[in-house]
């Protein structure tokens, strides 16, 4: 499964979640049901956008100037949730990559003006660069929050 469909299927299992107030575990567990194996990437994805909820929406929020995250719409608060985890925790996907894919879940998902706020927000939202020159996508600093990974 590619990584796209992966990133996809995540988002329709967040927003479930979100919508419902259901476990995500128990969505997963209905999709294994209906869908046989779940495919990796996509459980982890699910999983760490869960295990980190509180600390990407304080990003999200801070970063999405006049907007709570609460008031956003749940296809775009879950959007930026998975981008802005993508960014920060999966140390192969770049963060423009996490970007543009968010914004291209926007257009298949939410209103014709979300793609250009989920980009603006996951932007503003995105992690600081490494002083220290480290190799482009977070370096070590990167590999302190993926060790937080749980």
């Amino acid at each position: 499964m590619s990584r796209r469909t992966s990133r996809k299927n995540a988002f329709i299992v967040l927003y479930q979640s979100d919508v419902t107030g259901r476990p995500v575990e128990d969505i997963l567990n209905r999709w294994r049901s209906y869908r046989g194996e779940v495919d990796v990437y996509m459980a982890g994805l699910v999983r760490g956008v869960e295990g980190h909820k509180e600390e990407l929406d304080a990003r999200i929020g801070d970063a999405a100037v006049g907007w709570t995250v609460e008031r956003m719409s749940a296809i775009d608060r879950n959007i930026l949730r998975l981008a802005l985890y993508e960014m920060t925790y999966v140390e192969d996907v770049p963060p423009e990559v996490a970007v543009n894919e968010g914004m291209e879940l926007a257009k298949g998902f939410s209103s014709d003006e979300a793609p250009q706020f989920v980009g603006g927000v996951l932007r503003g939202a995105r992690p600081p660069e490494p002083e220290n020159g480290a190799a482009e996508g977070g370096g070590e600093d990167r590999e302190k929050r993926r060790a937080n990974i749980g």
